[in-house]
């Protein structure tokens, strides 16, 4: 029905991205305000100091930078990170099959807020961990010895590491610009049969909310259900979850070749959603806005004719419940008026 929710002064799904930007415009006010002092190294480790990562995912990032050892491109990085996490099958981040690979945007957002906060460094597109900082011990976020952990990572960079990948994970080549000019014929039949699996072009008309799961679960849903199109029906596309506002949410769609619509004609004004304590809150919420459809005829219209022309279309809010969201009276009205196939993701 909208974006985040609050419960008891809490935003639910609230944004990782909201602490970050409070972080940067401390780091910046810091390295202004703090007089150079030789005791802390100067106002630049003052700040560092201060603004510890708050988040244990960017600890380990800033563990796993240190453990490599190496200035690297942002590229390298991740196809490093990737390796290391699905391998050990550890949750710090997820990925999805980008323009460049294997990518999380979540650990893109992150290396942003942490070079801002200085602790790492961007050298000539390359990354790596600020070499003049110890105020930090990371060492303790992993299981092996350094010596060992670099053992079971590959030593090759640049097109020879994402070649590495293509191979041992097809699918994360399926929406790569480069793939076929840097993978073997038996990688790219490998990769072919991917996309294969996914070329499911029954009509159908899917719902998916995206509480409790993170962005690249959510477009990694919307790839393997061969998704051509995302209606938004939000009335306000503005999220304090990360990576689920308007503007971000249609540029990642767009890496990953599906299109983006946003239909605020169909949203629930946000004064409507405050106060939805009960079963029989939501009750009479969806049976006021059912009554309101033949105002917005012209948009249900509209919806109809997407589908016809695209063939798979995704209606997105927040609330994974369907129930507990306006889509599912949209997806009724469809159903029942266009004999349409429906399913809830």
């Amino acid at each position: 029905m909208g974006g985040s929710r609050r419960k008891a002064g809490v935003f639910v799904g609230g944004s990782v991205n909201y602490l970050a930007k409070w972080y940067r415009l401390f780091f910046v006010l810091a390295y202004r305000i703090c007089p150079v002092n030789k005791r802390f190294g100067g106002s630049v480790n003052i700040a560092r100091r201060l603004a510890k990562p708050v988040y244990k995912r960017q600890r380990f990032l800033l563990s796993f930078l240190k453990g490599l050892n190496e200035p690297l491109a942002v590229t390298d990085f991740q196809e490093l990170l990737f390796l290391y996490l699905t391998r050990n099958n550890l949750p710090y981040y997820e990925f999805v099959p980008y323009l460049d690979g294997s990518y999380s945007i979540q650990a893109g957002e992150d290396i942003n807020t942490l070079e801002a906060m200085g602790w790492l460094a961007k050298t000539n597109g390359k990354i790596s961990f600020a070499p003049d900082e110890k105020s930090v011990d990371t060492s303790s976020q992993f299981k092996k010895p350094w010596d060992l952990f670099s053992d079971e990572l590959p030593k090759v960079r640049g097109n020879d590491l994402t070649k590495l990948i293509y191979k041992q994970f097809p699918y994360f080549a399926i929406n790569s610009q480069a793939a076929n000019s840097i993978i073997d014929a038996e990688s790219k039949a490998q990769v072919n049969s991917v996309k294969e699996q996914f070329k499911n072009t029954r009509q159908t008309l899917f719902t998916i909310g995206y509480e409790g799961i993170t962005v690249e679960r959510y477009l990694n849903i919307l790839i393997t259900n061969n998704i051509y199109v995302l209606c938004d029906v939000r009335n306000n596309p503005i999220s304090r979850k990360f990576g689920f506002s308007k503007s971000n949410l249609q540029k990642y769609l767009g890496n990953i070749g599906i299109e983006y619509v946003h239909i605020p004609e169909l949203g629930i004004k946000s004064e409507k959603r405050n106060n939805l304590n009960s079963d029989e809150d939501y009750k009479n919420l969806f049976f006021e806005y059912e009554a309101s459809l033949p105002g917005r005829l012209e948009y249900l219209v509209y919806l109809h004719r997407l589908l016809e022309s695209r063939g798979r279309i995704a209606l997105t809010c927040f609330e994974h419940d369907p129930s507990h969201c306006h889509r599912h009276v949209i997806r009724d009205f469809l159903t029942s008026n266009y004999n349409v196939e429906a399913t809830d993701l």
